[in-house]
């Protein structure tokens, strides 16, 4: 039972201050005690000492922000350590010190969730190919809507493009703590959806003849998976295409517009 009487100093581990179970003692003074609860996992600087508590102010936002990253007790009870001795540290005026120590915890707490963030996303990318792979393998053994089958064999291979360039730059992606979640997941499949959908415009653009209009007369459809594959992995290989055969391409889009258009309205007559 907590003494409302008893001094700080007397407290021990075990014992209950203001609620809170005393888990580990990392300081206790006359003036001061610093513990780890059990309730909430945090650690608490108890003192009635205006200096102290100001002392213990300058690094409390930086205590925050470390404690905003970890969402649960356990999580908590692996840098109460650290919050602990930069308390202990801010207590006894080594405020400098006291920052050191918060934001070497913090630059830690960042990168995990960085590295296991970039892990998200590649998984969620290795997850869709392989979704992308299995129904290749169904539609073709039991020939389900056949009219689609070569397209999704194209963007299949694309995705398989789009996956090998997240691998080959994953060190490179950004992730920051405070985004650190399902969004890195989201994002890694929607770059796989867009490296097929890549994909399936090169197959389009290839089969109307407005590039490489030679590889229609080939029976050999890995070349097209080929293409489909580099349109995944380069992101600038479409849009370059594009730009090279932008006249084709616009005289085929304003034809069909064309014949759109004088079919509604001979519809109409």
């Amino acid at each position: 039972m907590e003494d409302s009487k008893k001094l700080l100093v007397e407290y021990k581990e075990g014992e209950t201050y203001m609620g809170e179970t005393i888990t580990k003692l990392y300081s206790v003074q006359s003036e001061y005690m610093i513990f780890e609860g059990t309730k909430t996992g945090d650690i608490i600087v108890a003192t009635d000492n205006p200096e102290l508590r100001k002392r213990c102010s300058e690094i409390s936002p930086m205590v925050s922000i470390i404690t905003g990253y970890l969402s649960t007790i356990r999580d908590k009870q692996k840098y109460a350590d650290q919050i602990g001795l930069a308390y202990s540290e801010a207590i006894e005026g080594n405020i400098e010190s006291a920052k050191n120590i918060c934001n070497g915890s913090i630059e830690n707490i960042e990168l995990l969730k960085s590295n296991i963030g970039r892990f998200y996303y590649l998984l969620s990318c290795l997850t869709v190919v392989i979704i992308a792979l299995i129904l290749s393998y169904l539609l073709k053994k039991y020939k389900f809507i056949p009219e689609i089958i070569p397209q999704f064999y194209i963007m299949t291979y694309a995705s398989i493009g789009g996956f090998l360039a997240v691998a080959k730059d994953i060190k490179k992606i950004h992730v920051s703590a405070s985004d650190f979640g399902w969004f890195q997941i989201f994002y890694g499949a929607t770059r796989i959806l867009i490296s097929m959908f890549s994909g399936l415009i090169i197959y389009v653009l290839i089969k109307s003849e407005l590039i490489f209009p030679d590889l229609n007369k080939q029976e050999n459809i890995f070349v097209i998976c080929i293409l489909a594959v580099v349109a995944g992995f380069s992101e600038t290989f479409l849009p370059n295409l594009l730009k090279k055969n932008r006249e084709p391409v616009m005289a085929c889009a304003q034809y069909q517009f064309r014949q759109y258009y004088l079919s509604y309205i001979s519809d109409r007559i």
